[in-house]
């Protein structure tokens, strides 16, 4: 599978809540998106580039982490493909960072693990998206609900969220 033009999409006012604020904050940043509303949840990387035509590359994940010391929010943006290294994301924040758990995540962002957007929190936070993400014209980003996944050109989400470019390994 390679990557393909995103479908038509679903209708986001029949979309669940979480999903609808997503989309709004996606509209107020002028990212322009195509919703896709999977059968069944989904979190498995595997699944979910299956469901949307394309390779696990694409799959966006979004992993909250925090300082050690200053207790300082980040969220890491990188491919399904890509191993975060902790050890390696310290330096380039300045402190070392831990991962921040699933009820303090759905706390701080608004969204439960796993589904957290790109966009939409309930809180700011700085964002740190891999390079290798930088390769595709579009990729697929979580959207608040397990059962969905929204398509966005990477740049342009890039620039919206004021997303740092990294490398990640």
């Amino acid at each position: 599978m390679s990557e393909q033009q995103p479908p038509a999409g679903a209708d986001v006012l029949a979309a669940p809540a979480m999903v609808r604020r997503v989309a709004d904050a996606m509209d107020r940043a002028a990212i322009p998106y195509t919703l896709q509303m999977l059968p069944r949840a989904m979190t498995a990387p595997e699944e979910l580039a299956e469901a949307c035509g394309c390779e696990v590359n694409f799959i966006v994940q979004a992993l909250l982490m925090r300082g050690k010391a200053t207790k300082k929010n980040f969220l890491i943006l990188h491919s399904a493909a890509t191993r975060v290294n902790d050890r390696i994301l310290g330096p380039m924040v300045g402190e070392n960072l831990q991962r921040a758990d699933a009820d303090f995540t759905l706390r701080f962002t608004g969204f439960p693990m796993g589904c957290v957007p790109p966009i939409g929190h309930q809180n700011r936070v700085p964002m740190l998206m891999d390079i290798s993400l930088t390769r595709f014209a579009r990729v697929w980003c979580p959207s608040g609900a397990p059962n969905a996944l929204f398509s966005v050109p990477t740049l342009v989400l890039a620039r919206a969220v004021s997303a740092r470019i990294v490398q990640f390994n």
